[in-house]
């Protein structure tokens, strides 16, 4: 009778012990599945693959920093500011050149109806200021005198190139400015001509006034080439 209920207890302890063990297996299997999750290879969860993934943007891309700097815009590089007019420097000395050319030109003016005799002028030789200014080539069409011309040519002279008129950025303006000039070169020219060729002489008064339309001639032509010669006038 003991020995019965020694032998069912065994098998009722032996019953216990391999349910036992069958429940641990699972467990053990899961553990050991979870402890291999950091290999290499193995899926990660998916709260972790979406943190470790970069930021993407609507279309897909990355929003990383370099494709944002490549999307914005390069500003264009200022262009350089080109003045208006000549400086104003030029502007005095144009003003100042036209000053001398207009108190020469009155000068031979004066002397063409008081004796034509102007001082520094010996007469010696070559350089004749009074041969040149009482020769028939002193007189235009035979009754206006070179010396007249050339005094009203300066005092509209002076008056372009003053710097009140080159403030003055009108097409017209310029035209009138740079058209007066090569007239008054021309003119020059033909002078020269008459000196050396017709009269044999030179007046060093006269060749102080082509100098200095030379000069101005030479300081309009530089100006209209590098700023122009104005605008046009605007229509209303």
């Amino acid at each position: 009778m003991a020995s019965s209920k020694a032998r069912s207890r065994n098998r009722s302890a032996a019953s216990k012990n391999s349910r036992a063990a069958a429940s641990k297996g699972p467990n053990s299997s899961r553990t050991a599945g979870g402890s291999s999750t950091g290999s290499p290879g193995s899926p990660q969860p998916a709260g972790q693959a979406t943190a470790s993934a970069p930021a993407t943007a609507a279309g897909g891309q990355p929003k990383t920093q370099a494709t944002r700097a490549r999307r914005q815009p390069i500003a264009p590089a200022p262009e350089p500011v080109r003045p208006v007019g000549p400086p104003l420097w030029l502007q005095i000395v144009t003003f100042v050149l036209a000053i001398g050319g207009l108190a020469i030109s009155s000068y031979e003016t004066w002397a063409h109806f008081n004796g034509s005799h102007l001082l520094a002028c010996t007469g010696n030789g070559s350089e004749n200021c009074t041969a040149v200014i009482t020769s028939p080539q002193s007189e235009v069409f035979g009754f206006i005198p070179v010396a007249i011309l050339g005094l009203l040519f300066y005092v509209f002279v002076v008056a372009i190139m003053s710097p009140w008129a080159w403030q003055i950025r009108r097409r017209e303006v310029g035209l009138l400015r740079l058209g007066s000039m090569i007239a008054g070169m021309g003119f020059v020219m033909y002078l020269i001509y008459a000196e050396l060729y017709q009269i044999g002489s030179w007046c060093l008064y006269c060749t102080g006034v082509h100098i200095i339309t030379f000069l101005l001639f030479c300081i309009t032509i530089v100006s209209a080439a590098l700023w122009g010669i104005g605008s046009a006038k605007k229509k209303a």
